[in-house]
């Protein structure tokens, strides 16, 4: 891989960390997903971001942005994005009653 594409990975990860950090404006308590004691345990750097406490880069062995960016993309190979907190579904009373809202 050359170096310009590393270091605009590099540079994006860095501005991610920034602007997830200032996403966040509340004062109430940040969700956590179903995979956070995973991410935690595998050793991701954790951030605010909509309410929720997500991954923004693990480290370790395996980490990185190249290494993540690179095996997500070799052969043979597979990745867990953890988009749970993409989803929401609101159940109301209301709702319950009248079927199809």
């Amino acid at each position: 891989m050359n170096s310009v594409v590393s270091n605009a990975l590099r540079r994006a990860s860095q501005q991610s960390k920034r602007s997830f950090a200032a996403a966040v404006t509340s004062n109430e308590p940040l969700i956590k997903t179903s995979f956070y004691d995973l991410h935690v345990e595998l050793g991701a750097d954790m951030v605010p971001f909509a309410g929720y406490e997500l991954p923004v880069l693990y480290k370790g062995e395996n980490g990185g942005v190249m290494k993540e960016h690179l095996h997500c993309r070799t052969e043979g190979k597979a990745s867990l994005f953890d988009v749970s907190h993409m989803g929401q579904v609101s159940v109301t009373q209301e709702s319950i009653r009248r079927p199809g809202l």
